[in-house]
């Protein structure tokens, strides 16, 4: 049984090995600026997916589709992500973070651009699918960059700034992306999403660079005075990460989280148009609004979560059993949406249950770094991630399905939305539930140390 105050000196996987290299006080200006191209980055990786949610009534008007058809097209992004994500973890920790950020974004954006020029269901659904293989990698990338950067207790206000390159994204650029495409059709969106993206490669071209609590290894040549592995003694057996309670828990959380933000940016602002009778225009304006409590909450929980943890308080609490009754909360909220009505009591339930399923972003990607060591941290990441995104891969489509079919029984537009956002709730609910119950990032951390040093000491 691990206390629930462990002082940071029991964390041998993560803190001990990067204290000893802490970085100079004038990196502090670098690690923030890195972290604010890191945000544009995800921002960037947002509009990418959500642009298809902000052209989804014209898109089902122009191309006849129907809303399992649409819901097939974004489910498509996620379809090879998950798979490209595992074979990355493969070579992750060996490939430079600047170059590999910098090739992502900018696929991303070249793969917008053929839909401005020549737009079909067929051609939606490929583009999909190359754009989710494309950034299925950069999650586990942006994360490993900013915690190069930052010390184990200090990376909750990082990865929670992270996570709101998403909510930024639909509170300052939606609107404007909605009113591009309304003034000149809906490819155009494509087309200015695309363009941000090589302006971010641009920018990153010159400013990108590593930080010092990085232990990326590097390929050497061998020689008889290098050793014929140089990540000896600095990995633990990979079973002996995937098989704990944290990385467990790490995926149920992050599953079911992860397919509530896919059906938010799927049929959001559809549900403001079908559902609540705005304007396409209007729909898409209010398309951030959940993520006002988004923004509040993760600043919120990644600030006092960092700033507990310096005074001593153990991940365990502070990430664990508080972020996963925050996201189990958050899906109660969606879970009572059929139970509203009118248009300002739906809009807060959206708000506040999106705000406390999100915040767990703040806290879920640091605490699977903290029982990884270094040299394995974007391996590990990247692993988490792809299996994770497997598991919620369904989320648009099967909305699709159960709006599908409300729509078949003759029940208002607004009621088979309010189903879909039930059942994420109940969905994000159990995840939550499973996260406080199995992760333990104290606990783990240890024993996967344990398994390196075996495995070290069995090296000749």
């Amino acid at each position: 049984m691990v206390s629930e105050r462990v002082p940071p000196q029991s964390e041998p996987t993560t803190s001990s090995t990067e204290a000893a290299a802490g970085p100079p006080a004038h990196s502090k200006v670098m690690a923030w600026a890195i972290t604010l191209m890191l945000l544009a980055s995800t921002l960037i990786a947002y509009l990418d997916k959500a642009i298809l949610g902000l052209v989804a009534q014209p898109v089902m008007a122009d191309l006849g589709l129907t809303a399992a058809q649409f819901g097939s097209i974004s489910t498509a992004a996620s379809l090879l992500g998950p798979l490209v994500a595992l074979l990355f973890a493969a070579v992750a920790d060996r490939l430079p973070l600047k170059g590999t950020l910098f090739t992502l974004v900018l696929l991303w954006s070249l793969l917008q651009l053929p839909i401005f020029f020549a737009a079909s269901a067929g051609l939606l659904m490929v583009t999909r699918l190359m754009l989710g293989a494309a950034e299925a990698p950069a999650n586990s990338v942006m994360h490993s960059m900013a915690y190069s950067w930052w010390p184990n207790e200090r990376r909750g206000l990082p990865a929670a700034l992270l996570t709101t390159g998403a909510s930024f994204g639909k509170l300052i650029f939606a609107p404007i992306i909605v009113l591009i495409i309304a003034a000149f059709g809906w490819q155009s969106g494509f087309l200015s999403v695309a363009v941000m993206g090589f302006i971010w490669c641009l920018g990153w071209a010159f400013i990108g660079r590593t930080g010092p609590y990085s232990d990326q290894v590097t390929p050497i040549a061998k020689s008889p005075q290098t050793p014929e592995d140089p990540t000896a003694g600095k990995r633990a057996p990979l079973r002996s990460i995937l098989l704990t309670g944290t990385f467990i828990g790490f995926l149920a959380i992050f599953a079911s989280v992860g397919m509530l933000v896919s059906i938010v940016m799927t049929w959001l602002p559809s549900y403001f148009e079908a559902g609540l009778g705005f304007s396409a225009v209007t729909a898409g304006s209010l398309f951030g609004v959940p993520s006002i409590t988004s923004v509040i909450f993760l600043f919120l929980y990644g600030g006092l979560g960092d700033k507990a943890l310096k005074n001593g308080a153990s991940s365990r609490v502070v990430r664990v059993l508080i972020g996963g009754g925050l996201a189990a909360a958050g899906g109660l909220c969606l879970m009572t949406l059929p139970l509203a009505s009118g248009v300002a009591v739906p809009m807060a339930l959206l708000m506040l249950g999106y705000g406390l399923s999100t915040s767990i972003y703040a806290i879920a990607n640091p605490a699977l770094a903290q029982i990884a060591p270094p040299a394995q941290r974007t391996s590990v990441l990247s692993i988490g991630l792809a299996v994770s995104g497997l598991l919620g891969v369904s989320g648009p489509v099967l909305a699709g399905v159960v709006l599908d079919a409300a729509t078949a029984s003759g029940a208002p537009p607004a009621e088979g939305y309010t189903s879909v956002f039930m059942l994420a709730g109940g969905i994000v609910l159990i995840g939550g539930a499973l996260f406080a119950l199995l992760a333990n990032p104290e606990r783990d951390a240890l024993k996967v140390e344990a398994a390196r040093a075996a495995l070290a000491a069995d090296k000749p």
